[in-house]
């Protein structure tokens, strides 16, 4: 019988949650073939499986957190599993091979009459004093449940006036990067606010062909074009801080992130190399990786790498923000809603699209003015769109 563990995927992940299971009890499997849904905070991804045969048991319930080297289903097999010169089987993960775990389940031995407990349920029966073995356990297979110890420990999880929700993968992980943020880079965000007529009337002008080829021609292609240029003007903008080594590292290449909202939460895919893209072929960049970061397709390596973030919470109706840098880069732009209002041109009181512009930057790497001199250059360019053709 071939125990299926969840494999080491790589990226620093210790568990994940089983957000579906592809296969059942009793089915024919083929080698390869995806017997599960994980999410992890990086991304969802298929676990394939190491051999063919049929599906023995499976362990585990939709929504269960789940560490790395877990049983999570028999497979008896048709063919004998790859093994190592020890002995031991092998799992095929998603990234690469990896040698199996020596311990998925609590010692037998050393527990013998308790039910199953996961490790991090077995790690909170400890901090808060709960003999596992005085519970019986009523969870899959008879597992001993968070829920099960928190209310030995006296505590109650849920009530009528609240609701307790997990905070885990997607989530976590952007609380955890954004705390980092706010408590190592020195933010400081200056505004301001950009002329878009010119702008609009290229949009315009452009919208046909973009269409023919099944894009959506929006505002933000143009605005990331702008930011590249300006990017290679300013490269403290686009830089990261090595504080161990004392070093600025400045990037020479441009990647620009762009936040999307997902019903997990926050997502940042990368567009990369954004100097040598056009608008419409940055258009289908930004439309294709944001449709599926909200589908959860996305892969974990889409999701680093890059040197500036762009945050166009104008999309949601926002007008300003103070936005969070992306660590570990030194800055990020806030794109609020673009909408005409009553501006003064050569005397007169005129309608025109304006675009409001936050700027956020590290305040140890970047100096006011430079921030300043940044902003003003990235305003000449969508108020001079033309500008943005003749350099690409």
């Amino acid at each position: 019988m071939f125990e299926f563990k969840f494999p080491d995927v790589g990226e620093g992940i210790a568990e994940g949650e089983i957000r579906s299971w592809l296969v059942e009890v009793g089915q024919t499997v083929a080698e390869h073939q995806a017997l599960i849904e994980m999410e992890t905070d990086k991304a969802v991804v298929e676990l394939p499986s190491p051999v063919s045969g049929v599906v023995a048991e499976l362990r585990g319930e939709v929504g269960e957190v789940i560490a790395v080297g877990t049983v999570l289903a028999l497979i008896e097999e048709s063919r004998p599993a790859t093994v190592t010169e020890s002995g031991q089987p092998f799992a095929a993960g998603v990234v690469g091979r990896l040698e199996e775990a020596t311990e998925s389940e609590p010692d037998p031995g050393r527990d013998a009459e308790a039910a199953p407990v996961l490790p991090r349920d077995r790690k909170l029966a400890a901090e808060l004093g709960v003999d596992l073995q005085q519970l019986r356990g009523s969870g899959s297979k008879e597992r001993i449940t968070e829920e099960e110890i928190r209310g030995a420990a006296g505590e109650k999880e849920k009530s009528q006036e609240a609701e307790r929700i997990p905070l885990r993968g997607v989530r976590r992980t952007m609380a955890k990067a954004m705390a980092a943020s706010a408590s190592t880079a020195v933010h400081v965000t200056i505004m301001e606010q950009a002329d878009a007529l010119a702008l609009r009337r290229l949009r315009e002008r452009e919208h046909g062909l973009a269409a023919e080829r099944g894009l959506r021609l929006t505002w933000l292609p143009f605005i990331v074009k702008a930011l590249t240029l300006v990017l290679e003007r300013f490269p403290l903008l686009n830089s990261t801080l090595d504080l161990d080594k004392s070093e600025i590292i400045l990037h020479r290449q441009v990647h620009i992130g762009f936040a999307v909202d997902t019903p997990d939460g926050l997502l940042v895919p990368v567009v990369r190399n954004t100097r040598q893209l056009s608008i419409l072929e940055l258009a289908a960049a930004l439309q294709e990786l944001a449709l599926r970061a909200r589908e959860r397709k996305i892969g974990p390596g889409e999701l680093k790498g890059g040197t500036f973030t762009v945050s166009n919470y104008g999309a949601l109706g926002g007008i300003w923000g103070t936005p969070i840098i992306n660590p570990p880069e030194a800055a990020i732009l806030g794109i609020g809603r673009i909408e005409e209002v009553p501006v003064v041109r050569d005397g007169q009181v005129v309608a025109r699209p304006v675009v409001p512009l936050s700027l956020t930057f590290d305040h140890r790497i970047i100096d006011g003015a430079t921030a300043h001199r940044f902003l003003n250059a990235l305003i000449e360019y969508i108020e001079n769109p033309d500008l943005i053709l003749l350099e690409t």
